[in-house]
């Protein structure tokens, strides 16, 4: 049905005490209106302090205020549509929840209506000044790659066949470059200005990196990268203490780091394939995957909910912590970037692992990597905020894209699967953006996802040849 174009517009009025069928006029405001409707309906006219009468307004069906000034035919109500009329109240105070998760639920629902509000908003400004938004987008991308490249050629220092004093100044310059790009972001904090704040600690952590790696001798091996990646990760941390707010870059960082550190050690410790350890460390990131978001909630401080089980546990509940609305909306933000901290660098972790797996000769290796990177695709539907999700469909992409290079040691007929596959995938995909699944199709997707992860632990304990040191080969 179109809106209604006509002189009158026929609509069902609710009042506190009568409801009644009125053809109303669609040209005429509503503030001229409800004198009319309140007349018709014979409600008397309410007085609050002093006797002064109290304004009436017209509202929507779910008792949200209609604008005084428009008109029905502006507001596009058809015909037979449902109105409430009342006094025109302040509205009630805001609820307070004793239970952490409704309260939480709640300040959720309301940061995602202010998100997108505010996204509007500033799509209209990127439309209006389209060059002032590139331009502050391309400074930091710009020094963040400058500073991974002075971290390239600082790290290839020693294997170009330099002498020690040009090594082990290259080491000591990015070493005290990291330390001052930190210290900067310190000061750069202090005065809330947190994109050149993250922008240093971001150039700090390759640099970081690179002095860890140039510092033993040696040919290049897990003893650099277990440097290397102790270097990186402990910059990233002290680098997420500076901006004193939570860098969802910079604990992916942190938590990429020590998974490459302990993949490292493993490394240097059994002296097993690259393959073998990776396969360990992509197993590890899969299994922790459905604890990221508990462990999200705690890192914010967020209360655990308490559920009585019997009469005994009321007392405790009813004294839980309790955090006003203002403090629990400040602890969900710091839970949102936790989780999406936490989420990409095990993401991250779980690809190159993955693509190491891949790498490895037989057709164990391939086939954990391709289950690796479809888990990581169907969890990603999982997660509302875009940053998560995102995460994981590039980490999935990623460890996928990593097994193309193999097809072209196969023959035709793989290629050929492969290919299809890739269509199949692709249009899948396009198909599926903007579609509301049904709950049974949600339902079968958890379960192919829980029956991948199963597939997975023995795909990845023949990977890293575990099968092999059992019998005794």
């Amino acid at each position: 049905m179109q809106p209604n174009s006509s002189t009158f517009c026929r609509v069902s009025v609710l009042a506190p005490r009568s409801r009644v069928d009125l053809a109303l006029p669609a040209d005429v405001p509503l503030a001229e209106l409800v004198p009319m409707v309140l007349e018709l309906l014979g409600e008397p006219a309410r007085t609050g302090p002093g006797r002064r009468p109290v304004p009436w307004r017209l509202s929507g069906p779910a008792g949200g205020p209609l604008p005084p000034d428009a008109t029905l035919a502006d507001l596009g109500i058809l015909d037979g549509e449902l109105l409430r009329i009342g006094p025109d109240t302040p509205p009630p105070p805001a609820p307070v929840f004793d239970d952490p998760a409704e309260a939480l639920a709640a300040a959720v629902h309301d940061h995602t209506a202010v998100h997108d509000h505010t996204a509007v908003h500033d799509h209209t400004a990127v439309h209006d000044h389209p060059r002032a938004s590139q331009a502050r987008g391309l400074g930091p991308a710009a020094v963040v790659l400058l500073a991974g490249v002075a971290a390239v050629l600082l790290a290839g220092i020693r294997a170009s066949g330099a002498r020690p004093w040009l090594v082990a100044l290259a080491v000591v310059g990015g070493a005290f470059a990291a330390v001052a790009a930190v210290l900067h972001a310190a000061r750069l904090s202090e005065g809330h200005d947190r994109v050149a704040a993250l922008t240093a600690v971001l150039a700090a952590v390759p640099l970081a990196a690179a002095a860890g790696w140039a510092t033993l001798p040696g040919p290049p091996g897990p003893t650099q990268a277990l440097l290397a990646t102790v270097a990186a990760g402990t910059v990233a941390a002290a680098g997420q203490l500076a901006v004193r707010v939570v860098a969802p870059l910079l604990v992916g960082l942190v938590v990429a780091a020590v998974a490459a550190g302990i993949g490292a050690l493993a490394l240097l410790r059994t002296g097993g394939s690259p393959g073998a350890v990776g396969s360990g460390v992509t197993a590890a990131a899969l299994a922790a995957g459905p604890l990221l978001p508990r462990c999200a909630l705690r890192l914010a401080g967020i209360p655990r909910p308490q559920v009585p089980t019997d009469a005994s546990e009321l007392v405790a509940a009813d004294r839980g912590p309790d955090l006003l609305p203002a403090e629990l909306a400040e602890r969900a933000d710091l839970a949102r970037g936790y989780l999406a901290g936490l989420v990409g660098g095990g993401a991250a972790a779980a690809a190159v692992g993955a693509w190491l797996a891949g790498r490895m000769p037989g057709w164990v290796g391939p086939a954990f990597a391709a289950v690796t990177a479809t888990v990581l695709l169907l969890r990603s539907r999982g997660f509302a905020d875009p940053a998560t999700a995102r995460a994981l469909l590039i980490g999935g992409a990623a460890a996928g894209l990593g097994l193309v290079p193999l097809a072209f040691t196969t023959g035709p007929g793989v290629r050929v699967g492969l290919g299809l596959a890739l269509l199949a995938a692709a249009a899948a995909m396009v198909s599926a953006r903007g579609r509301a699944w049904s709950p049974v199709t949600r339902r079968a997707a958890d379960l192919l996802e829980v029956g991948l992860l199963v597939v997975a632990i023995p795909l990845a304990a023949g990977a890293a040849g575990l099968y092999g040191l059992v019998r005794g080969w």
